[in-house]
């Protein structure tokens, strides 16, 4: 996962509200609709109902990142689910989840950040969960994708897993990327079209997912521009944000969606 700063954490749980406000006026939907939306399941489907999180600390690596834990918990606890960070870390931090009746545990190093579901043995990741999410507000925001033209900016994880979700929607996808040999590998898996001029992709659409971490240039971007952005650091100058309307936050969505994620593989009605 792309590591995040104590500076875009800290503030993280006193904009909850804020940030939840901002995402309902872009796509008409709150974090919990966009939640629900983003893993394919109906509210009457799953019952959120006495589902306990565990979130646990890990000190592996480059260590535990101030209030990241306490974030996701809070986070979690939006969508209605009991929350909780556990007081031991790493490996004495999982069995004390599981000990206090968990139903999915939360974890996070340098490289992968995940939410184990105890009943079943699955999880889902950051990346792909991130992705589904910022999917899901673009298609809030444009009032669906299928048949429209969007443009997908930096094709590591979080990208590639964009342009696949997509193109199962039926979107007509565009790629930048500086490394050419991710954008020839999405071009053997999906019909995507590929921009070699970052300039040229920009502004030619106007439904953008934003999955780079580098600046983009307002000059660019055409006026009501949607940006679903999950990509860090934050990247847009004062042009761009005027131009613009922008999805983003450092944790809030790939966060939902993953706890929804997660809770589908348990808590989910079988269809008869």
């Amino acid at each position: 996962m792309t590591r995040l700063t104590n500076d875009l954490v800290r503030d993280i749980i006193s904009s909850l509200d804020k940030a939840d406000k901002m995402l309902t006026s872009i796509t008409g939907m709150n974090l919990l609709e966009l939640s629900y939306d983003a893993v394919d399941v109906r509210k009457d489907e799953m019952s959120l109902n006495d589902l306990k999180v565990g979130v646990v600390p890990i000190t592996s690596g480059l260590g535990i990142i101030t209030q990241f834990s306490e974030s996701v918990a809070e986070i979690i606890k939006m969508l209605g689910m009991d929350a909780f960070v556990t007081s031991t870390y790493d490996v004495t931090g999982f069995a004390e989840a599981i000990s206090r009746g968990s139903e999915i545990v939360f974890m996070a190093d340098d490289v992968e950040f995940v939410a184990f579901n105890v009943k079943t043995g699955r999880y889902t990741n950051n990346s792909y969960s991130t992705a589904a999410g910022y999917v899901s507000a673009l298609k809030g925001a444009a009032g669906g994708l299928e048949g429209k033209e969007v443009l997908v900016l930096g094709t590591g994880r979080v990208g590639s897993f964009a342009v696949e979700i997509m193109s199962r929607m039926g979107a007509k996808v565009s790629v930048f990327d500086i490394d050419e040999k991710k954008v020839k590998d999405l071009q053997r898996r999906f019909d995507v079209t590929p921009f070699s001029d970052v300039k040229e992709a920009i502004s030619s659409h106007s439904l953008i997912l934003n999955a780079s971490p580098a600046p983009i240039d307002g000059r660019y971007i055409k006026q009501q521009t949607v940006i679903s952005s999950p990509g860090l650091p934050f990247g847009f100058d004062e042009e761009g944000m005027k131009k613009a309307k922008i999805i983003h936050d450092p944790l809030n969505i790939g966060v939902a969606v993953m706890a929804m994620g997660s809770a589908s593989f348990s808590r989910k009605k079988k269809s008869t």
